[in-house]
């Protein structure tokens, strides 16, 4: 069985994008610190909040082409997963913050997703994100399992797969 998921998740890593760097197995993910956003109504949110979901964090901005075509990507696995402990959080990197992101996923009737902000920008220079977008995979004990820089299909086969793999580990 060891045999087989090793299997799997090998093959899996392979069908990510050229951009996705794949953190590996349990004992080599790196713990993330306890990132703050604002959430819909501008309060803070912390990541640590989220521990025992697995969490897609996305930094994007509505000036990113990329990053507006890849949002109903998003909201699609969002809503896929439905009451399972995934949370896909849309991070805004626009100046505007949370009230630009508010009215952004209105006009682009995402009704899946939750707009989050981070104010000055503070979480994604803490995670080194360079550019938008960028994805990273939180596992439900806040460690990154895989990073993606720039677009990506977020509703393929092969990501609900790594996903639902991921949910399942203890």
């Amino acid at each position: 069985m060891r045999s087989f998921l090793a299997a799997l998740l090998v093959s899996l890593s392979v069908a990510f994008a050229a951009g996705a760097q794949d953190a590996g197995g349990p004992a080599a993910r790196s713990m993330l610190p306890d990132l703050i956003f604002a959430d819909g109504s501008g309060m803070p949110v912390h990541l640590s909040q989220y521990r025992g979901q697995v969490v897609v964090i996305n930094f994007w901005a509505g000036w990113c082409g990329p990053c507006v075509k890849e949002l109903p990507f998003l909201d699609r696995l969002q809503s896929s997963f439905g009451q399972v402990p995934l949370t896909v959080m849309t991070v805004a990197e626009d100046q505007g913050g949370i009230t630009a992101a508010r009215q952004f996923f209105a006009r682009q009737k995402l009704g899946y997703l939750r707009p989050f902000a981070d104010p000055g920008g503070t979480a994604a220079q803490l995670l080194g994100v360079t550019g938008l977008p960028t994805s990273i995979i939180v596992d439900r004990h806040g460690r990154q399992v895989l990073r993606v820089a720039g677009p990506y299909q977020w509703d393929s086969p092969q990501i609900a797969s790594r996903l639902r793999f991921l949910l399942a580990e203890p």
